[in-house]
């Protein structure tokens, strides 16, 4: 359904949903009051009441155990300086420092030249036949990949819209839906059918207020690479039920041995495509905040959101001068060798530590790695009597161990738990010799 959409064909209508009207508008917000007895305090704006950072719960639980912390929770492959941005990468940004007009405001949405190295990079990489669908015009800079998603559901969605989010999926999905009021419909994977999509779900959800299905190839936090006949399966499902798709790739490219990853941006289909990403993962630059979304529109059906999008940008009025300045440098420079190299120690992290969940810690499973920097692993919560739920077992590993996980409540899929593998390999080492302790010493046999 593109009913947003400029130049849209007649298209057949969806059902809409029995509870709502197609003027479907949320309950207004409660009336603020001056926070008693002092009443010069203000309360905070319905909108940021709206969502909960449950990321930050983690981060911040206060843990008694004396060992030393082990953060596996935290998507930040710098953290410990393993994985680094690359030399052609500081090399760009250093040399944007002497040219006096590199300092000075750009424009909101990017860069010309920095615009067209994203256009340039993601046809030649990603694109395969069809890159001459993506246009520099419709290359939108963002302050990261977060403000990408932000820029892309605030540009489609009004309050009471709904789009179709993944469960598991990046927590920052929901939140932004939740404080503007866009209603989120989750549709489920699971381990067993290796993270992939139930097309006859989507069927159920859509309906004359879907605006997009957003999807997340390499997944965060499953660690799962879709083949290529999935994606487009899921395109051929969107082009029957007119669904535009929003598609983070933030971790394109970071695939595993034997594994090849898929854009959306290869194929020819006229559901216009919003594919976020940026340098803060395959680059190993997520302090630089740099990210992109790029829309392909084969039919032109979204010019005018793109120019929301672009409006949108003067919020922030766009990434760091410095850093789009050296994107060019950046994207054309940094040679293959440096994407292998470091996909091969993710890689080598991410067997072993599967390898060891299966062999070592019972109660626990996961299945292979596949690519991103995570892996979901299940919790058998019948072997752990103690724990009624994955939110109780993460606490007591905290607790016990001083592990960090983060549990799979809190990115829409309970029973789980998201391990990072980007640390270096002698704490992951250490991390499963105290997570293999603590379900030997918790877990009861298998039936």
């Amino acid at each position: 359904m593109y009913i947003l959409l400029q130049h849209a064909p007649p298209l057949p209508s969806r059902a809409a949903a029995p509870a709502k009207s197609p003027h479907y508008r949320p309950p207004p917000p409660p009336p603020r009051r001056m926070s008693a007895p002092a009443a010069h305090v203000l309360e905070p704006s319905f909108m940021v009441q709206q969502g909960e950072n449950l990321m930050n719960v983690v981060y911040t639980r206060p843990c008694a155990c004396t060992k030393s912390q082990l953060k596996i929770s935290i998507g930040d492959p710098t953290f410990d300086g393993n994985l680094v941005t690359s030399k052609e990468a500081t090399e760009a940004l250093l040399r944007q420092v002497d040219a006096p007009t590199n300092h000075s405001y750009q424009r909101p949405h990017g860069h010309p030249q920095a615009c067209a190295a994203v256009a340039e990079f993601w046809g030649k990489h990603f694109a395969g036949d069809h890159a001459a669908n993506i246009k520099v015009d419709n290359v939108v800079l963002a302050c990261g990949g977060s403000e990408a998603i932000l820029h892309t559901l605030t540009a489609l969605c009004d309050e009471g819209d709904n789009v179709l989010l993944p469960a598991p999926g990046f927590a920052q999905y929901p939140y932004v839906c939740d404080a503007y009021q866009i209603e989120k419909r989750m549709y489920h994977m699971t381990s067993d059918d290796n993270w992939e999509v139930n097309l006859d779900e989507i069927r159920t959800l859509v309906d004359d207020r879907t605006k997009a299905i957003l999807l997340n190839n390499p997944s965060n936090p499953c660690g799962s690479n879709w083949s290529r006949s999935h994606v487009e399966a899921i395109i051929r499902l969107c082009e029957e039920l007119h669904l535009a798709i929003i598609a983070d790739e933030i971790y394109a490219g970071i695939v595993y041995a034997g594994q090849t990853f898929t854009s959306v941006a290869s194929f020819s289909t006229e559901v216009p495509r919003f594919i976020i990403a940026g340098t803060a993962k395959a680059f190993m630059a997520p302090g630089w905040r740099l990210g992109w979304t790029i829309v392909v529109d084969e039919r032109n059906y979204v010019a005018n959101i793109v120019t929301g999008m672009k409006n949108l940008a003067i919020m922030s009025m766009g990434p760091n001068a410095l850093l789009q300045h050296a994107l060019p440098d950046l994207l054309r420079n940094t040679p293959e060798s440096y994407f292998e190299k470091n996909n091969k120690e993710i890689e080598a992290n991410a067997v072993y530590f599967a390898k060891s969940v299966r062999e070592r810690c019972p109660g626990l499973s996961c299945g292979e790695p596949q690519g991103a920097l995570y892996l979901m692993v299940k919790v058998d919560l019948s072997r752990f009597p103690h724990y009624a739920t994955d939110v109780d077992f993460y606490q007591a590993l905290e607790d016990e161990e001083n592990v960090q996980v983060v549990p799979g409540t809190y990115m829409g899929s309970p029973g789980y738990f998201r391990a990072c593998i980007t640390r270096p390999a002698a704490i992951i080492e250490e991390v499963m010799e105290r997570m293999a302790a603590f379900c030997t010493r918790h877990a009861t046999p298998a039936a």
